[in-house]
């Protein structure tokens, strides 16, 4: 089957740095026997510099078609003018190479909105994929809903990452999403064959891009709190943003700094050596529609901490890790007690088995595939 995947991601006058999500799942689709390729359209303003125009090249193994409309900036009606003309340019172009797709995967509202129209002119039946935060709320504005109701309205399938923002689809607007989870990468996140002897000191790892949203805040009070009780613990901080001066500041006035080791955002090979060197993984944030982060590190054998936030509490047990509410200090200190000292309950192979057998590539290949031939028969 021909799939064509619409990235997200932005070029740079060195290189293209696709969305993760969407490009994992491109590789697996790939790996599963399809005929897959990428459209990206950048329509950011004239102050991102990068190439101008059409061009193609591959990204891991991805044929991938990028087209750039620089536009004015902060100017919402132009810049999906020129994402849906990029999109018709981008069709033109594949079909002069005689390639076009049986299906359209786009990722997100963004781009299930832009493609909307472009869908209908091409005949072309699509998919979208939501991941979307922010929509996994019960309180959205009209012209929100109204924009979810026309996207998925004309979608062949919607598929939602996870059972809360599922539920908040059907609540919104009335559409039955099909649960398809996110990819982790078990070829980089892989149990070790034998993991590091525990010392003295219990390390947690966390990862995520530092927004307020993924409540490290919480997790250095939490922090604190677990060290004046005495327990020797250590953390690491993986991931930049927009919080990383303030929550550094919040670790001085913690007077934990010593105790806290911030990484900076790191490619995937590295975050997996400092799992092999992990107790567990802790993440306290207020809301996700699925968590990839959580299933990276169970890949790698680690038990988790996670919230009952929209996402993890599809997935996370008594068997793998400790589920608290969101916005909890004294819960959060609790459990990452309980795991320092229960630890040893947790199976490593078990959990690195579980998180193999529902999310990796070739568990959600197999499923995306039986949703993709409901569609176009093969």
């Amino acid at each position: 089957m021909r799939i064509l995947v619409l990235l997200r991601g932005f070029d740079t006058l060195n290189k293209h740095v696709p969305g993760n999500f969407e490009l994992d799942q491109a590789k697996a689709l790939a790996a599963a026997g399809h005929d897959v390729r990428a459209v990206a359209v950048d329509t950011r303003s004239p102050l991102h510099p990068r190439r101008v125009g059409s061009y193609e090249y591959t990204a891991d193994g991805i044929p991938v078609l990028y087209v750039s409309y620089p536009s004015g900036r902060g100017i919402p009606a132009l810049q999906d003018a020129l994402s849906t003309a990029g999109m018709k340019k981008a069709f033109r172009i594949l079909d002069r190479e005689g390639w076009r797709p049986d299906i359209v995967h786009a990722h997100f509202l963004s781009k299930g909105r832009v493609f909307c129209t472009v869908a209908e002119c091409e005949r072309i039946p699509f998919v979208i994929t939501e991941h979307t935060s922010w929509l996994n709320n019960r309180e959205l504005d009209e012209k929100t809903v109204a924009q979810m109701r026309l996207v998925y309205g004309k979608a062949a399938r919607v598929i939602a990452v996870g059972k809360g923002l599922h539920d908040n689809i059907l609540f919104h607007t009335g559409v039955e999403a099909q649960i398809v989870p996110n990819i982790a990468d078990t070829s980089v996140f892989t149990r070790p064959g034998t993991r590091r002897q525990r010392g003295e000191t219990f390390h947690f790892v966390t990862v995520g891009n530092l927004y307020r949203r993924k409540g490290f805040d919480l997790l250095l009070s939490a922090l604190a709190e677990l060290l004046a009780r005495g327990e020797h613990v250590r953390l690491t901080l993986i991931g930049g943003g927009e919080e990383e001066t303030a929550l550094k500041s919040q670790a001085r006035e913690l007077g934990i700094e010593n105790a806290v080791r911030f990484t900076g955002a790191l490619p995937r090979e590295r975050i997996a050596q400092i799992y092999a060197d992990a107790d567990a993984f802790v993440l306290a944030s207020r809301g996700e529609t699925f968590g990839v982060v959580y299933i990276e590190a169970m890949s790698a054998g680690l038990p988790v901490i996670a919230t009952r936030c929209g996402g993890p509490e599809d997935f996370v047990d008594e068997n793998n890790g400790i589920l608290i509410e969101p916005e909890d200090i004294p819960a959060l200190t609790n459990a990452m007690k309980r795991m320092i000292h229960e630890r040893e309950r947790f199976d490593d192979e078990r959990i690195a088995a579980f998180a193999k057998e529902h999310f990796s590539p070739q568990a959600v290949a197999a499923r995306l595939t039986e949703i993709f031939k409901e569609i176009v028969p093969c």
